[in-house]
Formats: C-alpha cells, sequence, structure tokens
C-alpha cells in the first residue's frame, strides 16, 4: 500500500490578505514559518520515504521543514505548482469578482473548462496536471510512504481525483499546512484523513475557521 500526506503550504502576507498568487513566487510569512515547523514536527512522527514539493519558494520552504527529519530525497516539480491566475495574480477575489465579472459568469455555467483571463488555466487545466504529477509519484515510489507539499488549488484536484475521479470545484480550500491522507492499495484509492490541523494547537489554530476560504471560485 502507498501512503501520501498532503500538505498545504504555510502562510504567506498573501494568504493573510485573501490575494490570488498563483505562479508568483511568494515567500512564507514568519507565522507560516512557524506552521511549517510543526508540520514538519507532526509528519517526524511517521516513516517518510519521499518528499515532492511545488517549485514555488512557499511550498519548498514547507517542504524543507518535513525533509529534515527524514534521510529521503526532496523532489521539485513544477506540475505542483498552483493554477495559474493569468492576470487575476496580484489581486484579490473580491477585485476579481469586481473585474472579470465575464468570467465569474462563465464558470457558473461551465466549470472546469474556462481559463483565467490574460493567458491563465482553467480548472481542468490544473487537474490534468496534478493528477499526473500524482500518477508519476505513484510510479515512481512504489509502496512507499510520500510527502507532497503544493497549495490549495492542487490539493483540491487531488482529493476530488481520489473521491470521485473528476474535479470537484465545491471542495472547500484546505488550511495553511493542514494534512490530508489519501491511500492506494491494489489500485484503489482512499481517503484516510481530510484538511487535519491537530498539529496547529501550540499557536491555537487547530480549529478550523471556514470564514478563512479566500479561494473558492464557483460561489
Amino acid at each position: 500500500m502507498s501512503n501520501y500526506y498532503i500538505v498545504r503550504h504555510g502562510q504567506t502576507l498573501a494568504n493573510l490578505k485573501g490575494i490570488l498568487q498563483g505562479h508568483l513566487n511568494v515567500p512564507l510569512s514568519d507565522h507560516g514559518r512557524t506552521q511549517a515547523r510543526l508540520v514538519g514536527e507532526a509528519l517526524s512522527k511517521v516513516k517518510i520515504d519521499a518528499v515532492y514539493s511545488s517549485d514555488l519558494d512557499r511550498a519548498k520552504e514547507t517542504a524543507v521543514e518535513i525533509a529534515r527529519h527524514h534521510k529521503c530525497k526532496l523532489v521539485l516539480d513544477r506540475r505542483l505548482r498552483e493554477v495559474h491566475c493569468g492576470t487575476m495574480q496580484g489581486k484579490t477575489m473580491k477585485e476579481c469578482r469586481e473585474i472579470y465579472t465575464e468570467f465569474f459568469e462563465a464558470i457558473k455555467a461551465n466549470p472546469g473548462s474556462i481559463p483565467r483571463p490574460g493567458g491563465g488555466e482553467s480548472d481542468n487545466d490544473l487537474y490534468q496536471r496534478a493528477t499526473r504529477a500524482l500518477e508519476d509519484i505513484q510510479h515512481n515510489c512504489p509502496g512507499s510512504n510520500v510527502a507532497i507539499v503544493t497549495h490549495g488549488g492542487v490539493v483540491r484536484c487531488l482529493l476530488s481525483y481520489v473521491q470521485k475521479g473528476q474535479f470537484d470545484p465545491g471542495l472547500p480550500t484546505v488550511a495553511n499546512t493542514s494534512i490530508s491522507i489519501i491511500s492506494n492499495r491494489d489500485g484503489k484509492w482512499q481517503l484516510g484523513k481530510l484538511n487535519d490541523v491537530a498539529h496547529l494547537a501550540p499557536i491555537g489554530e487547530d480549529k478550523l475557521d471556514p470564514s478563512r476560504d479566500f479561494y473558492r471560485w464557483k460561489e
């Protein structure tokens, strides 16, 4: 059986303000570094054979905190990047809803297939590259415990893949440094844990706050 510990990166200042980062290379905030240290300590209690991460700094910094507890490789994979948000990158979701009204109307009628304005990706684009990355990790690390450090949109895609076999825009964004566990046994996927933040108890963030989900595209 293969187990995958899916971790969203630690908090950035842009996360705090609800700004869409996409492919922008934003570092962790000081608070995000504390979250990353705590998730690293939490995963030090299990055997991790490999750590795969988005190559963007906010994910990579988080992945380093996990990998430091294990004698394993850290592999950076561009396919684990957040969805490319085109000209929306650097703006809040509220600003985007005011500026790009046609896009938001279009995804109501046809969710998944509409690319973000200005050369961005659609949800289906993201879903295809994220799931291909997971399939390659599964092929490269059979029967292993693997940590995958990535972004909210990618986590949503991987959880959609495991639970429904297709993209589900209704899934909420998981919390920063939350742990979700998926497993594959004999070709069958199962969800073991979802959006777990128990390790953030030392900083009082072990209870989920739905009001902090800034990144829900389809209302």
